[in-house]
């Protein structure tokens, strides 16, 4: 198995990957998570947060190039980004206080959102990206339930503020797609974009 480095320092990508039995090394890089929108291709064609999150990944990706194949070593670098969409347009991603967190949640309360993961994977010579899209359906929140979530902290660090795999899950009605994906990552897509490079895991 060649190697692979995931440039991510998002605790729960690791522990999916770990789960799968995929082997990776972690690398940390300080970078800005979220880049200018300016600075990103003009060419859409896909809805706003897919290629939103896609741009994303794929800014890190570029970063994580630079630091690491400057040693001449060529490892299979993967990089991921995630945000939530309340509508198709809007992206949420970290909050930046309580106050954010709350705000986010109000505008899920009862509805229908989505969940996108971005994803890229190179290995020196070809790079891919891609993403995948899961719907999930919040019960209508109490402003009590709200403000009860967000004193635990479970919601800082998380894009669209709350955490499926923890106490956020009370919340959830439904999900539709791969749940991989709301935690942090799709490992069913990543292990498809690494057998396309000619490196399943399996």
């Amino acid at each position: 198995m060649d190697k692979i480095i995931l440039a991510s320092g998002s605790p729960r990508r690791r522990e999916l990957l770990e789960a799968a039995g995929i082997p990776y090394t972690i690398f940390r890089m300080d970078i800005d998570e979220t880049p200018d929108v300016a600075s990103f291709s003009r060419e859409r064609g896909l809805p706003f947060p897919e290629w939103y999150t896609r741009e994303c990944a794929l800014v890190k990706l570029r970063a994580a190039e630079d630091l690491i194949y400057k040693s001449g070593d060529r490892p299979v670098i993967v990089t991921a980004d995630t945000v939530v969409s309340p509508d198709g347009e809007r992206i949420f991603g970290k909050p930046a206080d309580a106050g954010d967190a709350a705000r986010m949640l109000r505008v899920l309360s009862g509805t229908d959102h989505t969940v996108v993961g971005g994803i890229c994977v190179t290995d020196g010579e070809q790079t891919l990206v891609s993403s995948v899209t899961t719907h999930v359906r919040f019960k209508e929140l109490t402003d009590r339930e709200i403000a009860a979530y967000v004193a635990t902290g479970e919601p800082f660090g998380k894009a669209g503020a709350y955490a499926i795999q923890g106490k956020a899950s009370l919340f959830v009605e439904s999900v539709s797609g791969d749940y991989a994906n709301i935690v942090g990552i799709s490992v069913f897509e990543l292990r498809r974009m690494l057998a396309s490079l000619g490196h399943d895991p399996v």
